[in-house]
This record gives structure tokens, sequence and C-alpha cells, in this order.
């Protein structure tokens, strides 16, 4: 028995790009700076602004800043699926509040995706799929590294082919979009240090997060009513407490 069947995957698509649409601008306000300062610092890099002993340490700051605009943009879209209000300063403040276990969390998962992908591309894909709600997680059920790692593993198993189908295919359009912009520029006889391949890479990480932010979102929530009967005790926190209490 699966927990996430292919048509639900599905319908969480098709639910993603509706949250994605109605809350866009929003989500995208809570991840601008630090987008924007993420390829900012890889301008510089591609200037060699820096030395080597200063690059190599930057570049792994760099996946951990990249989680940290995930956990912005999946926190964000989390809470317009609530049906609250996205108030900037206090998503920054969760954030902020778990920002090393996003950190840390976000490196562990890269280098397992990494290694896995290296070794025989499969247990890359496993991996990325059980660790599909790292880092929001984190920060939505306020977990540290280990904690999160584990919830998420919990929460995916027995819904990988969903996951995969959904979240798994997602991904896979925003790469292949991602390596093409590159080349269309190319073929479009752009010098291959014009700051405009690094200008078309941003703005494409901005349209593509909050939809990334949503669609993990949604997933999450989904394997969450489904396993755990989250819709009902939402709903039992959300009554008055008895008179007597």
């Amino acid at each position: 028995m699966t927990f996430l069947p292919p048509r639900a995957a599905i319908e969480c698509l098709d639910q993603a790009l509706v949250l994605g649409r109605r809350s866009f601008w929003r989500v995208l306000r809570l991840a601008l700076l630090p987008l924007l300062l993420y390829y900012g610092i890889i301008v510089l890099m591609n200037q060699h602004a820096f030395g080597y002993w200063i690059r190599t340490p930057l570049s792994i700051a760099l996946y951990g800043f990249l989680g940290v605009i995930e956990a912005l943009t999946t926190v964000g879209a989390w809470d317009v699926a609530q049906g609250k209000s996205i108030v900037v300063a206090e998503v920054w403040e969760r954030v902020g509040h778990r920002l090393g276990s996003v950190v840390v969390s976000s490196w562990i998962r890269i280098v397992m995706i990494l290694l896995g992908s290296v070794a025989f591309v499969i247990p890359g894909i496993y991996f990325f799929a059980v660790y599909f709600a790292v880092p929001g997680i984190n920060v939505i059920e306020d977990l540290g590294p280990w904690d999160s790692l584990v919830r998420s593993r919990a929460l995916a198993l027995r819904s990988l082919t969903g996951i995969l189908l959904s979240l798994g295919l997602f991904w896979l359009i925003g790469a292949v979009i991602a390596i093409a912009i590159p080349r269309v520029l190319y073929e479009l006889h752009l010098r291959g240090d014009s700051i405009l391949y690094i200008v078309a890479s941003a703005v494409w990480a901005a349209l593509f997060m909050p939809f990334r932010g949503a669609l993990v979102a949604t997933v999450y929530l989904e394997l969450r009513k489904r396993k755990e009967g989250y819709d009902l005790q939402h709903l039992m926190d959300m009554l008055p407490a008895p008179l007597g209490a």
C-alpha cells in the first residue's frame, strides 16, 4: 500500500501550481533578498574576486544558504496552505530560530544525494525522495538536523513513487530549463563571461523557487493527512477548550 498513489501525486502537482500562483509574490518576497545575495556571491566568484582558500569554503556555504532559501519558501507556502497570512518578519524569525538546523541538514541532504548519484544513481534518487521535506520541516515542526532527516524519511516511506512523480518530475523540468538557459544564450552569441548568464539563471530561480516551496508544502501536507489524519488533528486543536479545563 502506498500513501501517495500516482493520481494523488498528480493532484498535488495541480494543487501546488494553484497555491504557487496564489502566493507567488508573497513567497518570493520572503526569499528575494537571500536569493539576490546568493547570486551576487556567485557573480563575485565568477569574477575571481576571492582567492582559492575563500572560494572553496564559500562554495560549501552556498549549499547551506540555498537551504535557507528553500526553508523560507516552503514555510511561506505552508502558512498560506493553512489559511494564514505571510508575515515576513515572523517567518524570518522562525527560520532564524532553526538556522543551524536548516543549514546542517541541507548539507547532509545534498551530500547524501550527490554521493548516492555518483555511486549507482538509484541511491541518489532514493535520498532525494526520502529527504523531500528537508529543510522546511525543520522550521515547521521545530526539529534539529538529525530529527528532521528521520522525520522526513518516516513520512516518505511507502510513498516514494508518488514523491518522485510529483517533486521528482517538477525538479527534472526545472533542471532541464536551467540547463537550457545558458545554451540558448550561447546560441545568441553572448560571451561566456557575460553577466547575463547569471542574471537569466537568477530570474529562473526566482520564478521556480516559490512553486517548488508550494509543491513541497503540498506533498508534505498530503502525506500528513493520509498517514496521520492531520486534518482532524488540526481541527481538534482549533476547538475551544472545555469550560471546566
